[in-house]
């Protein structure tokens, strides 16, 4: 990296805070398949190319096209290029085809290629509404200020369920800073040290009831309370690590 470069990437990083209105990360360019993609396209990036985003929660989502950004990096070795910004206050693409969009729903990607729609399930997101959207054709499209932050979102049903949902997201997204990353290592190692933890008292304590039986079988009863206990007590410890891990990830 230049020293002009390593310059700028400080500068943005030191004036963050006093941004408004605006993307807080500098535009890059990139190339898309065939130079596609127009302000307010969302676009991927997959096996190595980047394309405008076609289905919806899409784990590949990288960036918004933006027109005129404050602060840009330019390859000035790519014949066609689209400036995208991965970060803050952007112009972004929508329908109404998954319902009306209101001032902080979640949008994600859609099945139309680049738009974006109304975020109603677990899975990669690409930011919150600022402003609302209600065509009167539901097939229509316009541009709305999105808060543009790509990350892994997740609403309702149980814990356990959304946790393997946001780690199988994590996995197959192709872009996490080193903290996301750290957290869904984190998330991971307590969730599988809370079953080691659990199946290993719950093993050990059973083999030693069942030994206890085999010595004194008129002691049944207290032994099998015994059991009972410890398996209420494995499934807690498995539960406690869980519940850690959710908050882990969305806190």
């Amino acid at each position: 990296m230049s020293k002009k470069t390593l310059i700028f990437f400080l500068a943005v990083l030191l004036f963050k805070p006093l941004s408004f209105g605006a993307s807080y990360s500098p535009a890059v360019s990139i190339a898309t398949e065939n130079n596609a993609g127009e302000e307010g396209n969302i676009v991927s990036y997959a096996e190595g190319k980047y394309s405008l985003s076609k289905k919806p929660y899409d784990s590949t989502m990288f960036a918004v096209i933006v027109s005129s950004p404050s602060l840009s990096l330019v390859d000035k070795n790519l014949p066609q290029y689209k400036l995208v910004s991965s970060f803050g206050e952007t112009l972004v693409t929508v329908t109404a085809k998954n319902g009306d969009i209101k001032e902080g729903d979640l949008v994600t990607s859609s099945d139309t290629p680049g738009v974006a729609q109304k975020a109603l399930e677990n899975g990669q997101v690409l930011g919150v509404a600022l402003e609302d959207y209600t065509p009167q054709n539901k097939g229509d499209t316009g541009k709305i200020l999105v808060f543009v932050d790509v990350k892994t979102n997740f609403v309702g049903e149980t814990i356990s369920k959304n946790l393997l949902e946001i780690l199988k997201a994590s996995i197959t997204s192709p872009f996490m800073t080193p903290i996301e990353s750290l957290r869904y290592l984190l998330a991971i190692a307590i969730v599988f040290a809370s079953f080691v933890i659990g199946f290993s008292n719950f093993g050990k304590i059973t083999g030693t009831s069942v030994e206890a039986l085999g010595r004194n079988p008129l002691a049944g009863p207290s032994i099998r309370k015994v059991v009972v206990f410890n398996f209420i007590l494995t499934a807690l410890i498995m539960l406690l690590g869980i519940g850690i891990s959710y908050f882990v990830l969305v806190l």
